[in-house]
């Protein structure tokens, strides 16, 4: 913490003035002083004080009532008494009554300091969580993205700009990164945001299923059919559909997505009448569709189709700064849908959780909160209430490798080099979905390399 600190020291006895004066300014700190009330009114009047130190008996008044006084002008201004031996139960009072701090005459300059640098850091706590806290309450209020990341913060504005846009956009993004509340944010600042939302998960839906979900069906168009229904396209119409794992939906129904895209119009299940929409677009999806192209998985122009507008949203462990902001976010959520009082994060779950990498990412975070609030009902987060799994990812790894060569005669050197290796290609491939170009980029080997590695070892997803 910067020693930068504007301090306003009032007290009528010349020499202990001086003397504190010299020892706050060489303590880096920028002092104005006062010998009486008046003086000290008119410094608050012509400038912001982060802290008063105030002397008591004063000539023209005493310490307390000039205490209230200033914290009626500026309440969030600290105060710190000084005051004789026979007036200690009027500080005490007036600890009560709004002073931050006391020193009984006769005291050390030095303990001076250390009081003003302790109640300066109690105020920066304090500000940092009235600013955290504001950040929640305005970022809830907007329905979006929680975070100040430098990224999220570029999503946001990127989708105020978009709000009035019909343009499709695709939203890539591992899986729980908040790409449905993404989609949400966007549909709400837009001119479409008093007609429907409506969002389907193309790849939790069987493809026999899913073409009826999306366009509807006609009265006896398969089995079961007992009765016409709409589709979720013509639920849409006038507002937003999102097409949540797209990148999962079988080569039939991309086909005719595509016309839909290409045309605004299609045909329910088992009818040969066409219906026209006015819908906006937003796809999503956690796979890499550039790959999927070349796998021939994904249709290249229906990609291009979906990709006019591309946003990806950062993995949370790119994010560290918004760790603690979403935990704030979720506790308030969860303390009050479970009637708990979990009222904080302590400062080591905090580095825990900091330097965690959130495979699961915002989803994770949020299912841990909810766990937390759930069970433990009240006090702080604390390490011991996270999962073992957040112990660092080398710790883990040599836990799992670590060999006592002295329980050995001898040791298979490639063998063990060459089953750690393959599970830790294994590791990451399952942590992005086998998408060999991330992982590859994660193990920082080139994606060529990774390839024959995988052939030679045979390895294949469970």
């Amino acid at each position: 913490m910067k020693q930068t600190a504007y301090i306003l020291l009032l007290d009528d006895e010349e020499d202990l003035r001086s003397t504190l004066q010299e020892c706050l300014e060489l303590a880096n700190f920028h002092v104005t002083t006062a010998n009486n009330a008046m003086r000290a009114k008119d410094a608050m009047d012509g400038g912001k004080f982060d802290i008063a130190i105030l002397d008591i008996r004063l000539p023209d008044g005493n310490g307390i009532d000039l205490m209230q006084a200033f914290k009626q002008i500026d309440p969030d201004m600290g105060v710190i008494l000084i005051t004789g031996y026979s007036e200690i139960d009027s500080a005490v009072q007036a600890v009560e009554l709004g002073a931050d701090d006391f020193l009984k005459k006769p005291f050390e300059p030095n303990e001076l300091i250390v009081r003003v640098k302790e109640l300066l850091k109690k105020r920066q706590l304090k500000q940092e969580n009235k600013s955290l806290k504001q950040e929640v309450q305005a970022q809830k209020s907007q329905h979006g993205l929680i975070g100040q990341s430098t990224s999220i913060k570029r999503i946001r504005e990127t989708a105020q700009l978009l709000g009035n846009s019909d343009s499709t956009v695709l939203i890539t993004g591992e899986s729980g990164t908040g790409k449905e509340v993404l989609a949400n944010m966007l549909h709400r600042a837009g001119s479409r945001a008093d007609k429907p939302f409506v969002s389907i998960n193309c790849g939790a839906i069987p493809e026999e299923l899913l073409e009826s979900e999306l366009f509807g069906h006609v009265k006896g168009s398969f089995t079961g059919a007992v009765r016409a229904r709409a589709g979720r396209f013509e639920v849409a119409n006038g507002g937003t559909i999102f097409l949540d794992e797209i990148g999962d939906m079988s080569p039939k129904l991309q086909v005719k997505l595509l016309r839909v895209l290409q045309e605004r119009s299609f045909e329910p299940v088992g009818s040969h009448q066409s219906i026209h929409i006015d819908v906006r677009v937003i796809a999503a999806t956690h796979r890499d569709l550039e790959e999927e192209i070349l796998e021939g998985n994904f249709r290249q122009d229906l990609y291009y189709r979906l990709n006019v507008i591309p946003l990806t949203l950062p993995a949370l462990r790119d994010r560290d700064d918004d760790v603690i902001l979403l935990t704030e976010h979720f506790l308030n959520n969860f303390n009050t849908l479970k009637n708990s009082q979990i009222n904080g994060i302590s400062d080591d779950a905090k580095d825990v959780m900091t330097r965690y990498d959130w495979p699961g990412n915002v989803r994770e975070l949020q299912n841990l909160v909810e766990r937390v609030t759930t069970l433990k009902r009240e006090g702080k987060i604390d390490v011991e209430d996270l999962p073992s799994r957040m112990l660092n990812s080398a710790q883990r790894a040599m836990q799992g490798y670590s060999i006592d060569v002295k329980q050995h005669d001898s040791i298979d050197f490639k063998g063990i080099v060459d089953e750690f290796e393959s599970h830790l290609i294994t590791s990451a491939l399952e942590r992005f979905d086998w998408n060999k170009n991330r992982a590859a980029k994660f193990l920082s080997m080139n994606r060529t390399t990774l390839v024959e590695k995988i052939k030679k070892k045979g390895l294949e997803p469970n």
